[in-house]
């Protein structure tokens, strides 16, 4: 605008002149002025045709111009959004990347996680275990060291009454009578005893005395009938209608874990050279020596 007001400036009176040069000319060829007049006349209106031309031309020419600036400034406008997309688009790419790492590392860790929770289950049940040994281990413990406390309290004091024998950590009573087995029963409870259970005894930890004499001595075990399905797997006889068999039981309460056959004739139990047998013990006529047990402690009574 301020190039168009600098180089044409008074196009408003021009256009007035024009008009007026215009006029003259009309009345140039209407014959009334003089040709004297008419050719300077002619001269100034095209003078000022070109004027007026070279107005219009400024015009376009500053138009164009300032197209031409914001055409390139929308050029440059959209070469900076071209750009920024682009770079938007890079740091698209960028963060769906990042996000798969961070998806595959969240499996991964995952897959980890499982199996340390794994491992950690594995440990804990073998530290249960090992717990549980240990347990099992300290009571065995503490029991032999009640055992060693009480042997070595004899070296002071009497650990059986007088005329019992201690052995392997039990007071034994070796009697003079022979008796049925019945009674050697009932003289071992009169003593706050019972009959020998040897069930914790192997073949080289029964006494001398009695692996080597040929003297049959009653012990506390005895044949008795069961229900056979609390006991089936050590059932000893066919089943009769009942649904009874016969087993061997301690005086305890536990059962023999060794039966003998069902042939073999005996409802009672001697211990003879070391090997338990059945022999018959319903006859008074039935008659052995007896062995009766009891802890250690000339004054506590068998529990």
């Amino acid at each position: 605008a301020g190039r168009r007001s600098g180089g044409c400036q008074g196009f408003p009176s021009f256009q007035l002149e024009v008009a007026a040069g215009d006029a003259r000319g009309r009345l140039c060829l209407a014959g009334h002025w003089s040709w004297q007049w008419c050719i300077p006349m002619g001269l100034l209106a095209t003078c000022l045709l070109l004027l007026v031309a070279t107005v219009v031309t400024c015009s376009l020419r500053d138009a164009s111009r300032e197209h031409a600036a914001e055409w390139g400034r929308l050029s440059q406008e959209v070469s900076a959004r071209e750009q920024s997309l682009e770079q938007t688009r890079l740091e698209l790419a960028w963060a769906r990347a990042e996000l798969q790492r961070a998806w595959r590392e969240s499996n991964s860790s995952q897959l980890e996680l499982g199996s340390l929770n794994a491992e950690l289950a594995r440990v804990m049940g073998v530290l249960g275990k090992t717990e549980q040994e240990m347990q099992e281990v300290q009571g065995k413990l503490n029991n032999s060291e009640s055992t060693v406390a009480i042997l070595r309290s004899c070296t002071t004091i009497d650990c059986c009454p007088s005329g019992w024998l201690l052995y392997r950590g039990k007071c034994l009573f070796i009697s003079s009578e022979k008796k049925t087995w019945e009674d050697s029963r009932d003289e071992c409870e009169k003593k706050y005893s019972q009959l020998l259970v040897t069930k914790s005894w192997s073949r080289w930890t029964v006494p001398t005395f009695l692996k080597n004499a040929d003297i049959p001595y009653w012990i506390g075990l005895q044949k008795s009938s069961f229900p056979w399905y609390d006991y089936g797997w050590l059932e000893e006889g066919d089943l009769d209608n009942k649904g009874v068999s016969d087993a061997w039981f301690w005086v305890d309460g536990s059962l023999y874990k060794r039966p003998w056959q069902s042939k073999l004739n005996g409802s009672c139990a001697i211990i003879s050279r070391g090997n338990i047998k059945p022999t018959q013990c319903a006859s008074p006529d039935d008659l052995h020596l007896w062995i009766c047990e009891k802890a250690v402690g000339p004054s506590s009574p068998f529990i």
